[in-house]
């Protein structure tokens, strides 16, 4: 769910380059931590957790604008070690499959990673009170409100918040912000070429423009929540069902898995 679809171009240099150098430094540290674990057996769940991964990102839910991400089941099933590596590596083939841009894959790897890693380790500690089933479901809200958190504050914080919203109406968003934006500077330097400001004034502008920017930033999102229509709701409303109803499912859906597995095969949910 927490999975960002921005194309190449749009994240700021700063922040993809940044989000891959933490997702190099968290796999060395985590491929460390493997140490002797039973490959034999967790190379083959990891495949099969990979390719539930792919299927689950890839196939919108139709009837509501996300798709699943199961990253919380990966974690419960190879650990929060092999799980984000499994994660990286599905990010890095969506990308290739254009689902996202490249240069997003770190920022994605550390969003839906964290829900493999807080996942596995609110499983198996709500599980000793909760039993299974329950500590699944509940391991996986929790989790997926963090990502969710950490994927809208990120997004926000460098394309703008509509971007984080749950539906794709976004192009027209970039090419007016963008359009706006350039118009601003190229009349700033205008300005500055032919009337040679004092640097206070120089100043003054540069402020009220980058106010300006931010202006257009919160305009641009509340329309966009305006904008979201869900059966018969709209605006917040809308946009608070859809995250409801695609929590809940997910949960329900990882919950029921990890139930099946605890009857036919318990030693995969055994760390």
């Amino acid at each position: 769910m927490s999975h960002i679809h921005i194309p190449d171009g749009i994240i700021p240099n700063l922040w993809w380059i940044a989000g891959y150098i933490l997702t190099a430094v968290m796999i060395f540290i985590l491929i460390k931590k493997i140490g002797n674990q039973d490959m034999g057996k967790k190379v083959p769940l990891a495949g099969m957790s990979a390719a539930i991964m792919l299927v689950g990102m890839s196939i919108p839910l139709g009837f509501i604008p996300l798709h699943f991400s199961l990253a919380v089941l990966v974690g419960i099933l190879v650990g929060p070690s092999i799980g984000f590596i499994v994660v990286f590596t599905v990010n890095i083939i969506l990308a290739l499959f254009g689902h996202g841009g490249i240069t997003i894959v770190g920022i994605n790897t550390l969003i839906i990673g964290s829900e493999v890693i807080i996942g596995y380790y609110l499983f198996h500690g709500l599980a000793k009170n909760w039993g299974r089933t329950k500590a699944a479901a509940g391991a996986t809200v929790v989790a997926l409100l963090i990502s969710l958190t950490l994927m809208v504050s990120l997004v926000g914080a460098t394309v703008g918040l509509p971007e984080a919203l749950p539906h794709d109406d976004h192009d027209h968003y970039h090419e007016d912000e963008e359009d706006h934006h350039h118009d601003d500077e190229e009349d700033y330097h205008h300005e500055d070429e032919e009337d040679h400001y004092h640097e206070d004034e120089e100043d003054y502008h540069h402020e009220d423009e980058e106010d300006h920017y931010h202006d257009d930033h919160d305009e641009g999102f509340i329309e966009a929540v305006q904008d979201l229509d869900y059966f018969v709701l709209t605006g917040w409303a809308a946009l608070i069902g859809i995250l409801v109803i695609g929590i809940g499912l997910e949960a329900t859906v990882t919950a029921l898995i990890v139930r099946f597995l605890w009857k036919v095969r318990p030693d995969l949910l055994k760390h």
